[in-house]
């Protein structure tokens, strides 16, 4: 089994730098092969190794036929993250207001805009703020996703969405203790 691999791990040497094998079979029946010819040995035909092409290096920025000044401009921001409310964070009794945090880095450049979207529709918020409240935020399961966009409408870069759920007791649940029933005073 040794001599197998050898031979093997030999025959793969050879053939990465050789155009030209030779195969031959010794008196013990062991094959060998060899870049150099041997007598009784026979000359086998490789075919060419399989090449493949990388694909072509995409820019990052969205817009084709950039020149290097927008290039630049979608490089600006290396992270843009919703640090608050956290992924997957379970809310309780918020009563509609969401106070929401975000980082980015580096800081927001002149005359670039925070964008921010609950659930794919647009919030309204400060262009230049990294916070905001949002109210109005019903019970379930939500998710949060901003951007960050130049002057000209170009996304520049967008954070991973941040999905989170809001809980609300509820008032007619039997078991809240709100809706116990009022004893009777006994006579």
């Amino acid at each position: 089994m040794r001599g197998l691999i050898l031979t093997v791990f030999l025959f793969g040497g050879a053939v990465a730098g050789a155009t030209e094998i030779y195969r031959w079979v010794d008196d013990d029946g062991v094959v060998h092969f060899s870049d150099r010819p041997v007598e009784g040995a026979e000359r086998m035909k490789l075919k060419d190794a399989q090449t493949i092409s990388p694909p072509p290096v995409r820019s990052r920025s969205r817009r084709a036929g950039n020149d290097g000044e927008e290039a630049a401009a979608a490089d600006r921001y290396s992270t843009l993250e919703i640090v608050r409310p956290g992924q997957e964070e379970v809310l309780w009794n918020i009563e509609g207001q969401l106070d929401v945090t975000m980082r980015l880095d580096p800081r927001l450049q002149s005359g670039d805009r925070v964008s921010l979207f609950l659930d794919e529709e647009p919030v309204e918020m400060s262009p230049r703020s990294l916070q905001a409240r949002l109210t109005d935020v019903g019970r379930g399961v939500h998710v949060l996703r901003a951007e960050v966009r130049d002057i000209g409408g170009t996304i520049l870069i967008r954070s991973q969405p941040r999905t989170f759920v809001v809980q609300q007791t509820s008032v007619l649940n039997p078991n809240n203790p709100a809706n116990a029933p009022i004893p009777t005073p006994r006579r």
